[in-house]
């Protein structure tokens, strides 16, 4: 017969993958409901079980990077972080992901001299690790890639998607998902270095990656929609450009609220670039 505290425990696991799940679905208050009584249940049942209350953690913390509460995810990833240190029977997988995670919130901030010391330190401790998951250690090199393309130091950051990339190509039906975010922040690295033609294609790449893995109005895809009508404005082609411009705005509003830093960020994209178009066009 189970116990209570078995019984609160499968209830907490179950109520933290549906939260995931609800996450990862766009369900931002439904996934916060779910982790919310995960936390209230486990910190009351089963309040020394670190390991267990720092994943729930970790998932408040993914989830309000997802709504922009970049001050509360930040929170949450450190009291997750201080768990697992806390925690004997952790691994270096926990504080790896942890540091990356932390590192993500400082690049979606812009404060990207802050993030890239938290991002080495999670790709240092996966590294170190020999337990064989390349695909983590992939990711990692692709996060600090991008905040490093935040400081302009193109060379490292290149080097990394590469490597990455290399490692994701191993099996490329397995991570569509993930060598869609590579090809989409190498493309974006060079679009930012005048590399057009490269970037046009990586970010092509990286769309229809992500419409067939995602579908084609999950906010991921309007990302990838933006950089591309960043590269087609830098051509001159305004009318691409405001057209995949006005798809990314209408997908992140759809998905994230008008208010989200993405849809007003895209808008305002949406808008210099109508001015500029009407501003170059003939007579």
């Amino acid at each position: 017969m189970a116990t209570h505290d078995d019984s609160s425990q499968e209830r907490f696991d179950e109520l933290v993958r549906l939260g995931n799940a609800r996450r990862l679905a766009g369900d931002g208050s439904g996934a916060e409901a779910a982790l919310s009584e995960a936390m209230s249940i486990g910190s009351s049942s089963f309040p020394h079980d670190r390991l267990r209350l720092a994943g729930a953690m970790n998932a408040l913390g993914l989830l309000y990077k997802d709504l922009a509460k970049f001050d509360d995810a930040r929170s949450y990833y450190e009291r997750a972080l201080s768990l697992v240190e806390e925690a004997a029977e952790s691994d270096d997988r926990d504080a790896a992901a942890l540091y990356h995670n932390l590192g993500g919130i400082e690049h979606a901030r812009r404060n990207y001299a802050a993030g890239e010391p938290l991002a080495r330190k999670g790709l240092e401790i996966r590294r170190r690790l020999a337990d064989g998951d390349d695909n983590a250690l992939a990711a990692d090199m692709v996060a600090l890639a991008a905040i490093l393309d935040g400081q302009e130091k193109f060379d490292e950051a290149e080097q990394l998607y590469v490597d990455a990339l290399r490692i994701l190509d191993r099996d490329p039906d397995r991570n569509a998902g993930e060598i869609s975010v590579a090809l989409n922040d190498l493309g974006a690295h060079y679009a930012q270095r005048d590399q057009i033609d490269r970037a046009d294609t990586l970010l092509t790449r990286a769309a229809d990656l992500k419409v067939r893995s995602l579908g084609p109005r999950h906010p991921d895809v309007a990302v990838t929609l933006n950089n591309l009508a960043i590269v087609h404005k830098r051509r001159g082609d305004f009318a691409r450009a405001t057209s995949l411009y006005r798809d990314a705005v209408a997908i992140f509003e759809e998905a994230l609220g008008a208010d989200h830093p993405k849809s007003v960020a895209c808008r305002r994209n949406l808008g210099f670039c109508a001015l500029e178009g009407r501003e170059k066009s003939p007579d």
